[in-house]
C-alpha cells in the first residue's frame, strides 16, 4: 500500500511539474512576443480597406471603433508585458507549494497506513 501511495504521488508530481513547466514556458513566450506583434497588427488592421458594398454612414464609425479598439490593445501591451514577466516566478512558487502539500499528504498517508497493523488474537 505504501508503494502505491508513493507511486501515485510521484506520478501526480510529474504531471504537476510538466503542467507548470508548460505554463511557465507559454507565459515567457507570450511576454517576449506581446508588444511588437500587437503594435504591428494594429497598424496593419487600421489600413485594411472596407468593402464597397457597406453604406457610407457605417464605414466611418466602424473605422473609428476599430481604431479605438486597436489603440486600447497597444496601450494594454505596455502594462501586460511587465505583468507577464512576474507571472512565471509566481507559477513556480505555486508549483512548489502544491508539491509540498502533495508530499505532506503522501507522508501522512504513509504514516497512517503504517499504524494500522493487524493484531493477532491470542
Amino acid at each position: 500500500m505504501k508503494l502505491l501511495i508513493w507511486g501515485l504521488t510521484g506520478f501526480l508530481a510529474l504531471l504537476w511539474t510538466g503542467a507548470a513547466a508548460m505554463l511557465a514556458a507559454a507565459v515567457n513566450w507570450l511576454a517576449a512576443s506581446s508588444a511588437d506583434p500587437a503594435i504591428r497588427g494594429a497598424q496593419a488592421m487600421a489600413q485594411w480597406p472596407l468593402p464597397d458594398w457597406m453604406p457610407p454612414g457605417v464605414i466611418e464609425p466602424l473605422k473609428a471603433g476599430i481604431s479605438e479598439l486597436l489603440g486600447s490593445v497597444v496601450t494594454a501591451t505596455s502594462w501586460i508585458a511587465p505583468m507577464l514577466g512576474w507571472l512565471s516566478p509566481v507559477i513556480w512558487v505555486v508549483w512548489a507549494l502544491v508539491l509540498a502539500l502533495m508530499l505532506a499528504l503522501a507522508g501522512g498517508a504513509h504514516l497512517l497506513v503504517g499504524r494500522n497493523k493487524p493484531r493477532l488474537a491470542a
